[in-house]
């Protein structure tokens, strides 16, 4: 078991999308909540989706097969760290979770 839970990933979610958002002049809309669709809401677009996908795989300290994940929930908050967390505990490989998010 990594560690890594679907709690640590959300925070690691939040601080990302408020820091990408923050250097576009916007703010972060409240708490991100289960529900929360990251796509509807404007938070990210499909190129903004590939790169959280890239630094969701460096939070965890491997590479995760996102296509594994069901389309419909890909830009879900509560799914979508779920399943990093699951993806992360299943893996043979040793965590290196990095909570440092300056480097997005």
């Amino acid at each position: 078991m990594t560690g890594i839970t679907p709690a640590e990933t959300r925070e690691f979610l939040a601080k990302y999308l408020a820091q990408r958002l923050a250097a576009q002049g916007r703010d972060l809309p409240g708490e991100l909540s289960d529900d929360s669709d990251l796509l509807l809401l404007g938070l990210v677009d499909s190129l903004d989706f590939l790169e959280l996908m890239a630094a969701l795989q460096d939070f965890c300290g491997r590479e995760i097969d996102f296509a594994e994940l069901d389309p419909e929930q890909m830009t879900v908050v509560g799914p979508l760290c779920r399943f990093v967390s699951e993806q992360a505990a299943i893996s043979d490989q040793p965590v290196r979770a990095s909570q440092n998010v300056e480097s997005y």
